[in-house]
């Protein structure tokens, strides 16, 4: 396979891969309810946001990482692609130790709880998929920064004409109107 065919590809799984894992963490992740005679029943839902905030802003980390990669050089490119696979593998470490995390905020939140009078413990916490969906976006964004640190190199880059102006370096004497216009016409500023 031609490695220049994974530029696309590269940079749409970055995106889909963080924007994934920032909806995934931003769903429930533990669930649970709490009920007390003469109280209503509450449902208690922990996301992962709440559970562990710095989850969801390392997939915005890597949401940006792959908007980069269209736009940077050789070297930063190669540098973008490091800098995802380090943010996925930070993520996932955080994802695998959060189950305590998880619990204290589900204790807290039950305990913020008004059917919770002190003397009635919640029901059984449940927990649903979407940490591992959120672990397992993280692991494929890690891949495709593996990817943009070793083929980023191959990629075509934008041209010249988005780099930006060079300035100019001699000033020149303006000695009529007519040169003032005509350097207003070239797009330079006929004051300096």
């Amino acid at each position: 396979m031609n490695p220049r065919r994974l530029y696309g590809p590269s940079v749409l799984g970055a995106l889909a891969t963080g924007g994934l894992a920032f909806f995934a963490a931003s769903r429930t992740w533990a669930s649970t309810t709490v009920e007390a005679t003469g109280v209503p029943t509450a449902a208690i839902d922990v996301s992962g946001s709440d559970a562990v905030a710095l989850v969801p802003a390392l997939a915005l980390v890597i949401v940006a990482a792959a908007l980069a990669v269209l736009a940077a050089s050789v070297r930063v490119r190669r540098a973008v692609g490091m800098l995802i696979t380090l943010v996925a593998v930070i993520a996932i470490v955080v994802i695998l130790r959060a189950a305590g995390d998880i619990d204290k905020t589900v204790d807290a939140a039950v305990r913020d709880s008004p059917a919770f009078i002190g003397t009635n413990d919640p029901d059984a916490v449940s927990h649903t998929v979407w940490r591992w969906i959120t672990a397992v976006a993280f692991l494929l964004s890690a891949l495709i920064g593996v990817v943009i640190t070793r083929f980023g190199a191959l990629w075509p880059t934008m041209g010249r004409k988005y780099d930006a102006p060079k300035a100019h370096t001699a000033v020149q004497e303006v000695e009529s109107d007519a040169d003032i216009w005509k350097a207003l016409d070239d797009g330079r500023d006929p004051t300096q």
